[in-house]
């Protein structure tokens, strides 16, 4: 904007309020008026109040069936999930026992052939078989490594019993030992060994108890 444009509209302005009236007696309110509009302005909030406190109370009554309805639905849900999870448990469980079979199976193969002491005419005249015995071992402790990641990926976890006084909740005895410099009733062999699932007991173990002489 030039300066011959700025003074033009300064003095356009200039006019502009020359020109326009300015009132010699501006409306007065008094105190009287202003309690009354303050009095009117006060009843009209509390009117707006009670409306936005009755459509509060409806809107209570509409959401409460709602939430009460919601909370049926989630006890339902938990009562379900629970009973799923127990029907679950009875059929898995027989199938847990069945794997702890086979996994006894194995390794009592695989600790039969390791203490197999081969003699120098059979390593001689039947090393093929030697080398098929080995192989063989090799796949059957993959497999049985295999099968202990399935039962604890499944929760499934050996109880922790030997060298440790009986336990009757977890271990059964099924034979006594005398042992010279053992603690009376420490287990000092496992037979069979016991498992929890989930934090419990799912087969207990057989172990061998040590008993002092004369007990």
């Amino acid at each position: 904007m030039t300066p011959v444009d700025q003074e033009a509209l300064i003095a356009r302005f200039r006019d502009f309020l020359q020109e326009t009236p300015v009132a010699d007696n501006p409306e007065r309110v008094d105190l009287y008026t202003l309690f009354v509009e303050l009095s009117a302005l006060k009843n009209e909030v509390r009117l707006e109040s009670r409306q936005v406190k009755t459509a509060l109370e409806g809107f209570r009554a509409l959401t409460e069936p709602l939430r009460s309805g919601y909370a049926a639905l989630e006890e339902e849900n938990t009562r379900l999930r629970t009973d799923c999870a127990e029907a679950g448990g009875k059929r898995l469980r027989p199938l847990l026992l069945e794997l702890l079979e086979l996994r006894d199976r194995m390794a009592a193969g695989l600790e039969a052939t390791s203490g197999r002491k081969l003699s120098k005419l059979f390593r001689r005249f039947c090393r093929k078989e030697e080398e098929r015995l080995a192989v063989w071992r090799e796949g059957q402790e993959m497999t049985l490594r295999r099968l202990d990641q399935i039962l604890a990926g499944l929760g499934v976890e050996p109880v922790a019993v030997l060298h440790r006084p009986l336990d009757p909740r977890m271990a059964r005895a099924v034979r006594a030992e005398c042992h010279k410099g053992v603690a009376h009733g420490l287990v000092v062999s496992e037979l069979r060994r016991g498992f929890l699932w989930q934090g419990e007991l799912l087969r207990p173990a057989e172990v061998v108890v040590n008993r002092e002489e004369g007990a």
